[in-house]
């Protein structure tokens, strides 16, 4: 991220030598006051929109009635915004006005917590209104001002605060908290993608539990997108939530938090069609969540597991190993005990893929003289199972021959 931040730097300066102020604003000040790399780098101006247009060459108005417009520098794409003034919220999530201002302080004082209401110049100077650097020091999200009319302009930010708790390893402040509470049923209002973008964030920290568990503790399912459509109360946890703080990936972590929340393997997919996620990513958690829930595999059952391994690949069965280890509460030397034969299975096969294979669908059809159709499919993964599990050498003339008696015996 050292090119972001460079290319930042010049906006800053260009920015100044023009007559405006400029500051690096929010998480990108955030991070570095943490010692973490920011994932970009965010600057605020009271230069107006096209002002901002015309002092560089390359720009993209991407919201630019909101007073933000992109910067490219190098290929590196920086957000600038305009200092503004936002009012009237609709929806408790959207603004009705905003006002574009020439005071630094007004623009943080509209940001939703006190870590992210921070700015900084070139120089280094911090400008820290709200003491957002006592509230990294102390682990504390709290709320910008009145923590219930944060929440009243923008519902999101209430799940926002739970995702910092989480990827920052925070706590949440006590007033903030109760506003919290206060106003949950606010959270309706949220469009579920927005959810389901917190929570893929969620799904990439360390210790997602942080951010989960007050779902169930300050109720917040009953008011909260898609959980509200599911027609079904979300009862207490299948499993301890700390089960999803397992080092495990983003299929497993999605499966086990459907766990959590009560949902039978069998009636994943409408469940997990509810957040939006991309049909892809419905098929593939449905069938870890199955894999897992259903798990049987033992280090012992080689030829079983070699065969999930050719029908459900690497990847996915890894991922319902771990789906399995936090379902049935598995120990650290049994869950290892089962990734070592997983890895072992793979190694011993000769072939994973119809692709390794010494024959194809239009040699079996030279060979047997039939034409195209659903019948090659079926006797190149007979192949790919018998030279997988050592039946059948890897080698064309035996493939060949099998392939043929293959297809006499299911004419």
């Amino acid at each position: 991220m050292k090119e972001a931040r460079k290319a930042s730097l010049q906006v800053l300066e260009r920015l100044e030598e023009a007559g405006f102020q400029a500051y690096w604003v929010g998480g990108c000040v955030r991070d570095e006051l943490l010692n973490r790399e920011p994932t970009d780098y965010d600057v605020a101006t009271d230069a107006p929109p096209e002002k901002v247009q015309s002092l560089f060459a390359k720009t993209v108005a991407t919201g630019i009635q909101h007073g933000t417009v992109t910067v490219l520098i190098h290929r590196q794409a920086v957000e600038v915004t305009t200092f503004r003034e936002e009012t009237g919220y609709r929806d408790h999530r959207h603004p009705g006005q905003v006002q574009f201002i020439k005071r630094l302080e007004t623009d943080l004082a509209r940001r939703d917590f006190t870590i992210n209401a921070m700015a900084r110049d070139r120089r280094g100077c911090l400008i820290d209104p709200f003491g957002g650097e006592k509230d990294l020091q102390s682990k504390l999200v709290r709320a910008v001002g009145e923590a219930e009319e944060r929440f009243q302009e923008d519902a999101l930010r209430m799940v926002r605060a739970l995702r910092f708790c989480a990827q920052l390893r925070f706590r949440l402040d006590e007033q903030t908290k109760v506003a919290l509470i206060r106003q949950k049923s606010l959270l309706r209002y949220l469009v579920v993608e927005r959810v389901t973008q917190e929570l893929e964030k969620l799904w990439a920290t360390e210790k997602p539990s942080r951010g989960i568990r007050p779902l169930w503790e300050m109720g917040l399912f009953p008011h909260l997108p898609p959980f509200t459509r599911w027609g079904r109360v979300v009862g207490d946890p299948a499993i301890p939530v700390e089960e999803m703080d397992r080092r495990i990936g983003r299929w497993a972590r999605w499966a086990l938090f459907l766990h959590l929340c009560g949902v039978h393997p069998e009636k994943s997919k409408p469940h997990l069609r509810s957040f939006r996620l991309p049909a892809k990513d419905v098929e593939i958690v449905s069938s870890v969540y199955r894999l897992g829930f259903q798990w049987q595999l033992t280090p012992i059952d080689g030829r079983t597991g070699k065969q999930f391994l050719l029908t459900h690949g690497k990847e996915k069965l890894e991922s319902a190993l771990e789906t399995a280890a936090a379902i049935h509460r598995w120990d650290a030397e049994e869950e290892e005990g089962m990734r070592e034969a997983l890895i072992r299975w793979q190694r011993e096969m000769p072939v994973h893929h119809l692709r390794e294979l010494r024959v194809n669908g239009r040699s079996l059809m030279e060979a047997t003289g039939r034409k195209p159709g659903p019948w090659t499919g079926r006797v190149l993964n007979t192949l790919l199972k018998k030279v997988a599990l050592g039946e059948l050498p890897n080698e064309a003339e035996a493939l060949i021959e099998e392939g043929c008696r293959l297809v006499q015996q299911d004419s």
